[in-house]
């Protein structure tokens, strides 16, 4: 292995179990261009058992570490600390968790292509239970049944067995929400799998909205209309592989879509996260291209192209969007929405992000990737819409002491003016941020001896101040081989450490991004103290 292999190289528990990186930051050595450097194991040629590479470079390559595959159900989990004994609710996580190896030409897909493993941590009077499954989607079912993988590369149908040809290749890994009573699992490239809430069980393995969504795929981040309690969502490449069209859609409280209406892209790309207001959708189209030409060649799905604009699209809520305007600015690799609101026409919106690719495992079609110009920082757009002339938004960078990715609120407030912002803080003194927007101040939360994994916001009651609550998430013990903790953090104290923990046994499965719901919203929680 080169200098620069060993450099770059993080396995894979370590990006999703409990880390400080995150989603937006540089998951060095997972790259397919790093694996190239180097030639991991062949597997030997006889019987199909399940046989993962070694080489921690490779698709679940690593330590059995690196892989969690194992459904768990753990009744009253051991707690330290001072647990709130009036939480009554359950924190829900995803990520992917590979199912089974990839063939031989395939061992440098990215790790983001795992099948989504959901967990959920069921939290009342005080007892904490583990639950975690699979979502049970086309995809799983078609490998299980086959008992190996059949998808090849990232979201690259050219490479998948004949056998799933056609076949929804969606892995339901990156981000969950409880609304209308379902747990709705997320991955951007296919609609969502609807689960049951307190077991698990898949529903629905493509929900559609009772078939009112009109799009092949959706966001992993929409939003909630506090005011409304609606649901706010997109999808990009709407109606197929490499298509610039993009529906955007809203949903009652009750899950009925009642306002849908299609739009196009100045160019088939990433488009991760939007923000949500009162009055404006505003899209984000990041300059990582949907390269057909290395598609069609076997890789993976995008690529950065530094020399392509970054476009902001505004349009109005509830038109026909013939109003969508795009405009230009700085070309930012924005993820991740903190908040966003509309004074009038003058919208502000604050993401993470970097000055360059701050995904390396998507090669860069014009220059090395940089790890400095993927340092991500909360960047602040405004633009106003109210101008007939001006076509472009613009940007400055927000509370620089803090480098981080994986931007989030109080959940409650989306598409509002807002006080309390949360960032995945990287470096060495990495850990929890939490910035106070209308006293322009910032603390962060770390436990020694631990990396966290993406913190999510749980109030203290349900009808709590906007900030008035509880930080949330999994730390990774680093003397004890990565072991999980769910760690909490009372917001009114943190300069005191952890108010609670609970301590789990092994490594949980690993996340992307979580979610907090309230027994309240959950259909027949009041009825159990459990999910196990």
């Amino acid at each position: 292995m080169t200098d620069q292999i060993k450099g770059l190289r993080l396995d894979r528990r370590g990006f999703m179990g409990a880390t400080t990186l995150g989603t937006g930051a540089a998951l060095l050595g997972m790259s397919g261009a790093a694996l190239a450097q180097g030639t991991p194991a062949r597997r030997p040629s006889g019987a199909p058992q399940v046989d993962f590479p070694d080489d921690p470079r490779a698709f679940g390559g690593g330590p059995a570490s690196a892989r969690n595959r194992t459904e768990m159900d753990q009744r009253d989990c051991e707690v330290e600390g001072d647990w709130p004994v009036d939480l009554d609710g359950v924190f829900y996580r995803v990520g992917p968790d590979p199912q089974y190896p990839k063939p031989e030409a395939y061992v440098g897909d990215i790790p983001f292509d795992g099948e989504g493993h959901v967990s959920m941590f069921r939290i009342q009077n005080g007892h904490v239970d583990y639950r975690t499954r699979y979502a049970r989607n086309a995809r799983f079912v078609a490998q299980a049944e086959a008992r190996r993988s059949l998808f090849g590369m990232y979201r690259n149908p050219f490479t998948d067995d004949p056998s799933v040809a056609g076949l929804n290749r969606g892995t339901a890994n990156t981000q969950l929400f409880l609304h209308h009573g379902k747990l709705l699992v997320f991955k951007e490239d296919s609609p969502p799998v609807y689960m049951d809430p307190l077991t698990l069980e898949t529903i629905d393995p493509e929900y559609t909205f009772g078939g009112r969504l009109d799009s092949q795929t959706h966001t992993a981040h929409p939003k909630i209309d506090p005011a409304t309690g609606g649901l706010i969502g997109y999808g990009y490449e709407s109606t197929g592989l490499l298509s610039k069209d993009i529906n955007v859609y809203e949903a009652d409280r009750s899950g009925n879509i009642f306002w849908s209406v299609n739009v196009a892209a100045p160019y088939a790309g990433m488009m991760h996260d939007f923000c949500v207001t009162q009055d404006y959708i505003v899209l984000y189209l990041t300059n990582m291209v949907a390269d057909e030409a290395r598609i069609r060649a076997g890789g993976v799905h995008f690529s950065y192209d530094s020399s392509a604009p970054c476009y902001l699209g505004v349009m109005r809520r509830g038109g026909d969007g013939r109003d969508l305007k795009w405009f230009t600015g700085p070309n930012l690799f924005c993820t991740h929405v903190m908040g966003g609101w509309n004074e009038g026409t003058k919208i502000t919106i604050d993401w993470d992000g970097g000055e360059g690719n701050q995904f390396p495992f998507f090669p860069s079609l014009h220059e090395p990737f940089d790890p400095v110009k993927g340092t991500g920082y909360l960047r602040r757009f405004t633009v106003d819409v109210g101008s007939r002339t001006n076509d472009r938004f613009q940007s400055e960078t927000i509370f620089p002491e803090l480098q981080g990715v994986l931007s989030r609120q109080d959940d409650r407030f989306h598409t509002l003016p807002y006080r309390w912002g949360f960032l995945q803080v990287t470096g060495p003194n990495g850990g929890w941020g939490i910035i106070d927007h209308q006293e322009k101040t910032t603390r962060i939360a770390s436990v020694p001896g631990y990396s966290l994994s993406e913190m999510t916001f749980v109030p203290r009651r349900p009808d709590a101040a906007e900030g008035d609550g509880y930080l949330i998430g999994l730390g990774s013990s680093t003397a004890e081989a990565g072991r999980s903790d769910l760690i909490l953090f009372d917001l009114a104290d943190i300069a005191g450490g952890p108010r609670a923990r609970v301590k789990m046994p092994y490594r949980c499965v690993g996340q992307v991004h979580g979610f907090w719901a309230n027994a309240a919203d959950i259909p027949g929680a009041a009825s159990g103290t459990g999910a196990a």
